[in-house]
């Protein structure tokens, strides 16, 4: 009776379990442009670019005006079909302010993301780096980057003071 029960309620659970949550739960194991580009404005920013050739990738921007990037890594590799990775990232130009202590300052103080400073290309970068190697939900996909788009520009308040 009560395994008759148990399998009652489970098929109840599936049957009038909500779409959304379905979709928010699902496991992703690897990603491709359609992917990327869902994660991007799940949050509802806005697209403002996408890779038309190459490794998926997806340029966006906030509400607030923050633009953000996400690209597919480890991409068909050790024959796994799409990307085995997602680097979210934030990107500033360098200008006067920004030298090495406060870079390593703002990694120590905001250890959530990575910070980094490119000075042949003139940039700063947030990272948020997510590994796909067996699964991870789409709604931790979502979190990891709102995770960078909340901590980025309190991370960046340290390298440009």
């Amino acid at each position: 009776m009560r395994t008759a029960l148990a399998v009652f309620f489970a098929f109840f659970a599936v049957c009038f379990a909500s779409p959304e949550a379905s979709a928010q739960d699902r496991i992703v194991r690897s990603v491709f442009q359609q992917e990327l580009n869902e994660i991007a404005t799940s949050g509802g920013h806005t697209i403002v670019e996408t890779a038309t050739s190459g490794d998926p990738s997806v340029t966006a921007r906030t509400a607030e005006g923050l633009v953000f990037l996400l690209f597919g890594t480890a991409c068909n590799a050790n024959g796994v079909a799409g990307c085995q990775g997602i680097m979210m990232q934030v990107r500033y130009e360098t200008d006067e302010r920004v030298n090495y202590e406060r870079i390593s300052q703002a990694n120590y103080t905001y250890a959530a993301i990575a910070t980094w400073w490119d000075r042949e290309e003139g940039t700063v970068g947030f990272t948020r780096y997510v590994v796909l190697d067996g699964g991870v939900s789409f709604r931790n996909l979502q979190e990891n980057l709102n995770v960078l788009l909340a901590v980025a520009p309190m991370s960046a308040q340290i390298v440009f003071p």
